[in-house]
């Protein structure tokens, strides 16, 4: 484990722009990652975080039968996710690309510091370690048996029921009002969407992906970076700005509860937004947010997706829509979200249902 200590020195409230020396050997990127996990988590969170193993080269490269392409969970421009068994338990590893590797590794050592501050809540993907060997640190995660979240309310084959849609949506809630409390600089993940919500053995889910997320200064509102995310969860002010408060998580969380809700794509609410890419972002710059915010309401209120509570629901498309206003004054805090879902939830039905239907 990384040994635990604190140097004294002033505390950067900013993210920390990383300079890395030139590391060509196992034992160099070993003492240079160590290093700089080291001084995020001092510079970030004053040292303070839930400990974690560290792992060999050699471990994970059994434990993935090397890497075997058979293996990959996920690939994208970032990194690859592979299953993996050690030690009899089954692991998610998060392999990133080397090709953009100082902003990759900004990103990796971004999310070890952020997420090792997350790891004693049950709705956040655990971190169990990392490999400092290689050229960006390979991190290793507790496995996810269902998938993404995505994989089951957008695909017309496959989808949960009701009830257990309503807890998905009501604990993946809890876990960013947490992100948002937890540290005395409020945290925005910036990438919140269906896709990064796990789902565990019994459908758990489990908060993901948290290299994107920036602190907001002690006594600031917001912070300015670089637009990441997908479109149809990125908050307008965000988009057109770069700006992110605690705000721009709600409205990605309010295009999640409406895929949840409606069991459709949230880039489908404007037809333009439908594509890849940074024609995408674009198009979304561009787009007609008026038309967006008009269409929610009729979009959640025709299609609402599969059987289950109706007045649960129409409750939660009300919050739905209050998470999904264009200003975001008028949004409300994760922590009103999550009450919200927790008491729709308590007051329900509770008459048993199946976990996932097979729809013909």
């Amino acid at each position: 484990m990384l040994p635990c200590f604190r140097v004294p020195r002033e505390r950067q409230s900013r993210a920390v722009e990383f300079r890395f020396p030139r590391a060509e050997t196992e034992e160099g990127f070993y003492l240079e990652n160590g290093g700089l996990v080291l001084e995020h988590l001092i510079t970030s969170f004053d040292g303070k975080y839930s400990p974690f193993r560290i792992f060999s080269k050699r471990e994970l490269y059994k434990a993935t039968n090397e890497y075997c392409v058979n293996g990959i969970l996920h690939e994208d421009f970032k990194h690859s996710l592979y299953r993996g068994t050690l030690d009899g338990r089954e692991i998610c590893v998060k392999k990133f690309l080397t090709t953009s590797s100082r902003i990759h590794k900004t990103w990796c050592i971004n999310e070890v510091a952020v997420v090792s501050q997350l790891s004693k809540h049950k709705n956040v993907l655990k971190l169990l370690g990392c490999c400092l060997e290689t050229e960006i640190p390979t991190l290793v995660y507790e496995f996810a048996r269902n998938g993404s979240l995505s994989d089951h309310i957008l695909d017309g084959r496959r989808r949960l029921s009701w009830k257990s849609r309503l807890s998905v949506a009501s604990e993946a809630a809890h876990a960013v009002a947490y992100l948002h409390n937890v540290t005395p600089d409020l945290i925005v993940h910036r990438d919140i969407n269906s896709r990064n919500i796990l789902l565990d053995g019994n459908f758990v889910p489990k908060l993901f992906e948290f290299g994107f997320s920036v602190p907001i200064p002690m006594g600031e509102k917001h912070v300015d970076a670089e637009v990441v995310g997908d479109v149809g969860f990125i908050a307008p002010e965000s988009l057109n700005s770069g700006r992110y408060t605690e705000k721009s998580d709600v409205y990605s969380f309010g295009s999640v509860l409406l895929e949840i809700l409606t069991g459709k794509s949230a880039r489908n609410m404007v037809p333009e937004w439908n594509c890849r890419g940074e024609s995408s972002i674009s198009n979304a710059k561009s787009g007609n947010w008026t038309e967006r915010e008009r269409n929610t309401e009729s979009y959640l209120k025709g299609d609402l997706a599969g059987e289950g509570d109706k007045k649960q629901q129409m409750e939660c498309a009300e919050i739905a829509v209050r998470c999904l206003k264009m200003n975001a004054d008028e949004r409300p805090t994760m922590i009103e979200v999550s009450r919200s879902l927790r008491e729709i939830r308590r007051l329900g039905s509770k008459a048993p249902q199946h976990n996932v239907k097979h729809l013909s």
